[in-house]
């Protein structure tokens, strides 16, 4: 189940995701993406459009499946995109010795994640609100990382 957590301007992303690689990964992914910038439509009360895109920042918290579960021997993340696509695996230390501690350490800054992935041109005060908005989703988000950890590793590899 892919879940989405959308703000003003971004969005996260909390979903499962394998890699056919050589060993096998699979876990939980998290993104911040922007969001698109949608005209009105309708009327006043009409349901409006929301497309999640411009990828900026990518955790990929992974196991390696030919290791026992919760081993995130291939967690690691993207800082930014070139367009759409990542950029180089960075490997932090701490990613893998406590995931949803660094998550919510990377989450809780949103202005460095923006400036990090070189997204000029956003409304700074949109983007503060947002920043603040994910710092309260926090908990939920953490929650659903867990819960598709919990999904990913229950099926048989």
């Amino acid at each position: 189940m892919l879940q989405a957590f959308v703000f003003e301007h971004v969005a996260v992303l909390v979903f499962p995701w394998s890699e056919p690689g050589d060993p096998p990964e699979r876990g939980a992914r998290v993104e911040v993406r922007l969001l698109a910038d949608e005209p009105h439509r309708g009327s006043y009360a009409a349901a409006q459009r929301f497309v999640i895109d411009g990828p900026l920042f990518r955790a990929d918290l992974f196991d390696e499946t030919t290791h026992a579960a919760g081993n995130l021997r291939a967690a690691h993340f993207h800082d930014h995109f070139d367009g759409i696509e990542p950029t180089d695996r960075l490997w932090p230390d701490s990613i893998g010795s406590d995931p949803t501690g660094w998550l919510a350490s990377e989450l809780r800054d949103l202005e460095h994640i923006v400036a990090r992935a070189g997204a000029d041109g956003l409304d700074a005060g949109g983007v503060a609100r947002d920043a603040e908005a994910v710092r309260d989703a926090l908990p939920a988000i953490i929650t659903a990382t867990e819960a598709t950890w919990a999904s990913v590793r229950s099926v048989p590899v």
